[in-house]
């Protein structure tokens, strides 16, 4: 059954674009947006809901994606594309790469098809490109998304590129048609055809006259840099040299005369027999500099105690009121749910906290346990980095012999590639003197044309000159005698009426009533607005009274439950720090007790080295006198020693080696069931989020059948109102009409008696005047 109120496919293309240009994030989400939009526009029809949605949700979700695309877009067609119809781009593009496959080739050429042609020709062209797609858009899409969703898009346009190729041979044949259909009605109404237009001269552009360049000189030949000859290293010599020797026999010569001056008693210094007598000159000296120690010592002013914290109560407002009384239902709505939870499933979330508590500690110790190692294997590898360094060298050695010969090599090349460079210049010179003769020639006849064509677009200028001042003439000319036959009619007299309020103005009309009446109508609607206003103004005085009633009894609730929290946050603080200090005082006798253990394992290591080291040289010097014994088998014995060494070696990595897999595997399994336990919170979480979802769903269909319930009851008292107005109006209009005068009938009007008491009052006061005189 097809829906009547369904919209056609433009109507819902302009529709969807409409809705997501008028989407604002920061003030509605997408499902609140898209249930405003749709009932403020009336769409009704389930389809065209579904379409409208999914479109918005598409280019919301898509957004980096399509704007990537759009800005591509316009940066290659930025000369006949309008920024305007960016919107419009990005519903066409996510349709075509997001949902062609599951939209269909048949329908998206009916969708695409309501659109202007021009504009979607360039947009499939565009598509259509997919090298120029990868050039383009592809590095941006993979900033955003994976690899293979990005190739995956890609090849869904490739698969659909025949189809679309069609679509737009479509498309350019109907541009095309309508391009001659504009161009045939526009010589039919200009009177002209098609060879009348081409035997006219054309106006063509022409490059402007500019100044040809000469070209440059080729650069001279430079010979190539003399080599350069280094002079030969010095010999290094062993010992000090020559000058070292003479500056330290100098310095000797210098300390014994020295020597021999100070030794002499006439030249030492002498000894006054004052400075041997007691003084207290230190004891002054220390006793002055205490005094200016002193003086030269500030000692600030005791500061003033810090003022107290404010015991004024801060003043909220309402929308301060309502904000915070809704954040306390939310939390106070949260517990509810988690005591419901607790009861339903007779537990809380204490005992999953506890646990993933417990796999932290268990993660955090085998990540210590794994740095122990680690260090342990560092110092076991040390030796064999500076074996790999001593073969590093050797290596090194070998590759820069290896460069030199290659840099030998690639100076031959590049003598070779300058020798063929100059040859393609010397030919590229004598090429271009021989075009250069040929460009007068060239120049003589383009300037012969040029005076063609300036004569003969001069000429059809003065032609459409002559043809337009004909034609304003003409028009001048109909204008004046318009004027002239205007100002004639308005010269022919015309014939009034004279006024009656009480009647009408005879029209015939289903509204028609006389002054008198519109007057009297409009002073009963006046005091009806009155009466009106002054209810609303009493509801609205009464709705305020229970508002601030309200306000009141929320600010007090607020300041009960922050007096409440206050306290909650104080025990939770010194909780805290509590644990903390625990938690604390726990890391440091750790870090100490694994102090202590990696020193008793260096020691135990260094002891086994040194013991180690002992036994080889202990085992080195039994060889070396088994072999000055025997005098034989030296090379066995060492492979012997050699071979155990080696698998002494070999055992200790095959159990480091397991001892790192069973650590691997605990910690496997340690994350396995940590990752089961939250993905069963999870799973809980979403679970009470969709009854909560279901239960509010539930209230809001109730709410709305309420209030459509309402709204019938209204729209009944309206209907009524109006009704009982309308027959209030007919009975009025009625009494009017039969007291309303007729002329040829016995009865006197209103308006005839008012005129006949007016007469009456007239010749009663000329009576009066002629008694008098």
């Amino acid at each position: 059954m097809v829906d009547t109120n369904q919209l056609s496919v433009k109507e819902l293309i302009d529709t969807c674009q409409e809705c997501c240009t008028s989407f604002n994030p920061a003030q509605l989400s997408l499902d609140a947006h898209a249930d405003a939009f749709l009932s403020a526009r009336s769409v009704t029809a389930e389809a065209d809901c579904a379409f409208i949605r999914q479109v918005l949700y598409g280019t919301a979700r898509f957004h980096a994606l399509l704007k990537s695309f759009v800005d591509s877009f316009y940066r290659k067609h930025s000369g006949s594309v309008l920024r305007g119809d960016a919107q419009l781009y990005k519903i066409f593009a996510y349709l075509a790469i997001t949902r062609l496959t599951e939209l269909g080739i048949e329908q998206y050429r009916r969708i695409v098809s309501v659109a202007d042609p021009q504009k979607m020709m360039v947009l499939l062209e565009f598509i259509i490109d997919t090298d120029g797609l990868v050039e383009r858009c592809r590095d941006e899409w993979l900033r955003i998304y994976d690899k293979e969703y990005v190739d995956e898009l890609l090849a869904t346009l490739v698969s659909f590129r025949p189809e679309l190729e069609d679509l737009l041979q479509q498309l350019q044949d109907q541009v095309h048609l309508t391009a001659q259909a504009s161009e045939a009605e526009a010589a039919k109404f200009t009177g002209t055809t098609k060879a009348a237009s081409a035997a006219r001269k054309q106006t063509v552009p022409e490059p402007f006259n500019l100044t040809q360049p000469k070209p440059k000189l080729q650069p001279l030949e430079e010979p190539l840099p003399a080599p350069v000859k280094c002079h030969p290293a010095p010999t290094p010599h062993q010992g000090p040299t020559k000058e070292e020797r003479a500056i330290e026999a100098a310095k000797q010569r210098n300390r014994q005369q020295q020597l021999q001056r100070f030794s002499d008693p006439a030249h030492g210094p002498f000894h006054l027999l004052t400075a041997e007598r007691p003084t207290n000159t230190q004891q002054l000296k220390q006793q002055q500099e205490e005094e200016l120690a002193k003086q030269l010592t500030l000692y600030p002013g005791k500061p003033r105690p810090a003022p107290g914290p404010p015991a004024a109560q801060v003043r909220l407002n309402a929308a301060a009121i309502l904000r915070e009384d809704t954040v306390y239902k939310k939390k106070q709505l949260q517990e509810a749910q988690m005591i419901k939870r607790f009861e339903a499933e007779l537990r809380d979330s204490s005992k999953h906290d506890s646990c993933q508590r417990e796999a932290v500690a268990a993660d955090l110790a085998a990540r210590a346990a794994a740095v122990r190692q680690r260090r342990d294997d560092m110092a076991a590898t040390q030796e064999a980095a500076i074996r790999a360094r001593q073969q590093l060298v050797q290596q090194n050695l070998q590759a820069g012999q290896q460069l030199k010969e290659q840099g030998e090599a690639d100076k031959a090349r590049l003598k070779q590639q300058v020798e063929a460079e100059r040859e393609a210049n010397r030919r590229q010179r004598d090429k271009i003197q021989a075009e250069k003769a040929k460009v007068e020639a060239a120049l003589e006849k383009l300037e012969l044309d040029n005076r063609q064509r300036a004569e003969g677009i001069r000429q059809a200028e003065a032609a459409a000159a002559r043809a337009r001042a004909a034609e304003i003439a003409a028009d001048e000319a109909r204008k004046r005698d318009i004027i002239l036959q205007l100002r004639a009619f308005e010269g022919v007299p015309r014939k009034g009426k004279e006024f009656d309020p009480a009647e009408s103005g005879g029209h015939n009309l289903l509204e028609e009533m006389s002054l008198l009446e519109l007057r009297q109508r409009l002073a009963y609607t006046k005091q009806r607005h009155l009466e009106e206003e002054e209810q609303q103004r009493a509801e609205i005085f009464e709705k305020k009274k229970e508002k601030e009633g309200m306000l009141a009894r929320k600010a007090a609730n607020i300041t009960s439950i922050r007096r409440i929290a206050a306290a909650q946050a104080t025990a939770r603080r010194q909780l805290t720090k509590q644990q903390q200090a625990a938690a604390a005082q726990q890391a440091q006798a750790m870090a100490e007790d694994q102090a202590v253990q990696l020193h008793e394992k260096l020691q135990a290591k260094r002891a086994a080295t040194h013991a180690e080291k002992a036994r080889l040289a202990a085992e080195e010097k039994r060889i070396k006198f088994e072999q000055q014994q025997q005098g034989a088998a030296a090379s066995q014995v060492e492979e012997t020693s050699f071979a155990s060494l080696v698998a002494g070696q070999a055992r200790e990595l095959v159990q480091r080696q397991r001892s790192t897999k069973q650590d691997a595997v605990q910690y496997e399994a340690t994350k396995a069931k940590a990752n089961t336990v939250r993905m069963k919170s999870v799973k809980q979480d979403l679970k009470a989020k969709a009854d909560f979802i279901k239960a509010y769903d539930e209230s809001m269909q109730q709410l709305r059948g309420t209030d459509q319930q309402f709204r019938q009851q209204e729209l009944m008292r309206k209907k009524c109102l109006v009704e009982s107005q309308h027959d209030f109006e007919a009975r009025l209009l009625q009494t009017h009409k039969e007291k309303a005068y007729v002329p040829g009938s016995t009865t006197e009007g209103p308006a005839a008696a008012l005129l006949k008491q007016l007469s009456l009052g007239v010749l009663a006061s000329e009576a009066s005047l002629s008694v008098k005189q």
